[in-house]
């Protein structure tokens, strides 16, 4: 399967879970409407019986759309880059918000890699080619160990 058809599959399945949106939001289409809340984000809402980004399935879903994106040519990722960028917006919100309901305090090693990750998606719309896979590959690379690293915060 390409990887635009395992993206596409994935906010299809999530978007059927979710229930679909709101009376008063707005209909969305193209790549605007595949961000997180087509993904089934919208149900990840903080409150009683919060039990963290991994209870609620965001983990998984986030390292899927890594591994998404890295089968991706670099014309692909520049036109997936918008979704991207909402996507890990709302993924270090929900980190910010796991960590303050559990209050718990960002310690050095996971605010030097959140500020890293951020940094990249600041750069990466930027550039193309080689480059951008370069950059990609080293910017997933970055994810992945944020969420195992906010994964066993949440253990503790």
């Amino acid at each position: 399967m390409k990887p635009m058809h395992l993206l596409l599959a994935l906010v299809g399945f999530g978007s059927v879970g979710c229930g679909g949106r709101a009376d008063d939001e707005p209909a969305k289409t193209g790549a605007e409407g595949q961000g997180m809340s087509g993904m089934g984000m919208d149900s990840m809402r903080m409150g009683e019986g919060h039990m963290g980004m991994e209870g609620m399935g965001m983990m998984p879903m986030m390292r899927a759309h890594m591994d998404s994106m890295m089968q991706m040519s670099p014309e692909q990722m520049t036109q997936m880059m918008a979704m991207h960028e909402r996507m890990m917006s709302q993924m270090m919100d929900r980190m910010g918000s796991d960590l303050r309901g559990m209050n718990m305090a960002r310690d050095a090693k996971w605010a030097a890699l959140a500020d890293s990750v951020k940094q990249d998606l600041a750069e990466l719309p930027g550039l193309q080619g080689q480059t951008l896979s370069a950059r990609m590959q080293a910017h997933a690379d970055r994810v992945r160990r944020l969420l195992a690293t906010h994964e066993n915060m949440m253990k503790r």
